[in-house]
């Protein structure tokens, strides 16, 4: 029991100096702001600030959810400035300030960043505690679409759909308080180089419809569907052509393994024989 109770004292030690020398990191080190969320294609810049005159090496490192932080670019007191592709960091030593400057901002950039900064790059760094960036995707020339989902069996509407939207409007603070909302998704369709924004509402009242689903909306006031439609269909149902494809395409699959399955079986009769 002593010696358990021993280890357990030192584990709760070993914890409480890791924590406290954590904390004197980031008061040598500050950044801001703690979160920042920009528009694609925009620039970003992320600001730090240190207390020791003495760091001579100030390294950022970039973080993806679920994974470790990498380091994205360094710079040493030597220089006022260091470029690397869109990433540009500015160092003014007098006032032990420096900044993470982004061109042409990309979703793909979204991570928390951290700064750092050390005597010199064999030491360990000092850490900020980390700025979360989030880029939203900026879809250019929307053509807003909405579309009734609805099971063909029946007259009442299972859900809606809305897509094509700008990015600017956002759609869960404009619906209607009958609706519930899902947040903006961006679709990222690479095969036409476009993106396209969407959303989906449901309500579980009979009298609710998707031209009334979104009337709240600022962007829109005048308009008498969601997001300034374009169209409204009225049922989002499966093809029967693109059915009838798609079963003779199994059709001609499953009879070329029966060949090919035939053939070799003949193949193997006459070698055996």
């Amino acid at each position: 029991k002593i010696l358990t109770a021993s280890f357990l004292l030192l584990g709760l030690h070993l914890a409480g100096v890791s924590g406290q020398q954590e904390r004197r990191d980031q008061q040598q080190v500050k950044q801001s702001p703690i979160s920042l969320t920009v528009w694609e294609g925009g620039p970003t810049v992320l600001s730090c600030s240190y207390e020791d005159s003495a760091f001579d090496y100030f390294p950022w490192y970039q973080q993806f959810p679920g994974e470790g932080p990498v380091l994205l670019i360094a710079i040493r007191s030597v220089s006022n400035k260091k470029k690397d592709g869109r990433f540009t960091v500015f160092l003014r030593k007098s006032e032990k300030q420096l900044s993470l400057h982004i061109e042409d901002s990309q979703p793909g950039d979204s991570a928390t960043y951290f700064c750092a900064a050390s005597h010199n790059n064999n030491n360990a760094p000092r850490f900020g505690a980390g700025t979360r960036l989030t880029v939203k995707p900026n879809v250019t020339d929307p053509e807003p679409a909405v579309y009734q989902l609805k099971d063909p069996q029946s007259d009442n509407i299972t859900l809606c759909l809305f897509t094509d939207f700008d990015s600017q409007t956002n759609v869960s603070q404009s619906a209607s308080s009958e609706a519930f909302v899902s947040g903006n998704t961006v679709m990222d369709m690479k095969a036409m180089d476009s993106k396209s924004n969407g959303a989906i509402a449901w309500s579980n009242q009979t009298s609710f419809s998707c031209k009334d689903a979104f009337k709240k909306n600022a962007s829109h006031p005048t308009s008498d569907v969601p997001c300034d439609a374009k169209l409204v269909e009225k049922s989002f149902e499966t093809d029967m052509n693109l059915n009838f494809q798609n079963l003779s395409v199994m059709g001609l699959r499953i009879l070329l393994l029966k060949v090919a399955g035939f053939n070799l079986l003949m193949t193997l009769r006459l070698w055996s024989s």
